[in-house]
């Protein structure tokens, strides 16, 4: 597993955090990276996704940016976008559906998820705890088919010091569950490089199903 470090100095993350954490798409909260939107916006369009999963919903920006970028693109992708509590939005190129990231199976079951057009685009972005991360590589190395790419979202909580109350959060995940897996996943450099080495809040969690 190669290193974690982020090309994103500590000087550059205290202001860049800043904006992330107030940064609204269409009016609504979303607490996204714009470097990292350009760069899954760049992803679904090589992709070319037959579905999109995110896991961890928010207020529901993501789901609509996505939406959005799909549309654009031309793309007929569906969007299933899960969380303990779904948001209060409508839109009809998004489904919000009510799941829990430690088992995942009963959401997936119960709305045909399994069964969904491919290839998956799938985006891990809940509660970025240690367990959390690891369920959700455990459960969608089962899944997942060679060739879909999934995000590990916001293991930069560590260049940014906080990954200790997270358990070591996705980093510790990716990099055990790797460890344990060699030959599951593979980090895509050219989503997580796109910029500088690991310049993206998902340090190499940018992950190629093998």
């Amino acid at each position: 597993m190669r290193s974690f470090e982020s090309a994103f100095s500590k000087q550059f993350l205290r202001k860049y955090q800043d904006g992330v954490m107030a940064y609204h798409y269409r009016g609504i909260e979303c607490l996204r990276s714009p470097i990292d939107a350009a760069i899954q916006a760049n992803a679904i369009w090589n992709e070319k996704p037959g579905t999109i999963i995110e896991i961890g919903s928010h207020h529901g920006a993501s789901a609509l940016w996505m939406a959005d970028t799909l549309q654009n693109y031309g793309y007929d992708t569906q969007i299933y976008s899960i969380d303990v509590k779904t948001p209060d939005l409508m839109d009809d190129r998004v489904t919000f559906l009510e799941g829990d990231v430690m088992d995942l199976t009963p959401t997936f079951e119960k709305h045909g998820l399994f069964n969904t057009p491919r290839p998956w685009f799938v985006l891990e972005d809940s509660a970025h705890t240690y367990p959390c991360c690891l369920a959700a590589l455990e459960f969608l190395s089962q899944h997942m088919r060679k060739g879909e790419l999934l995000v590990m979202e916001d293991g930069l909580l560590v260049e940014l010091g906080v990954g200790e109350n997270y358990g070591g959060g996705p980093n510790r995940a990716i990099a055990e569950f790797s460890d344990a897996n060699p030959d599951v996943f593979e980090i895509d450099t050219s989503y997580c490089d796109m910029f500088g080495v690991n310049a993206t809040y998902a340090p190499n969690g940018y992950l190629r199903r093998l």
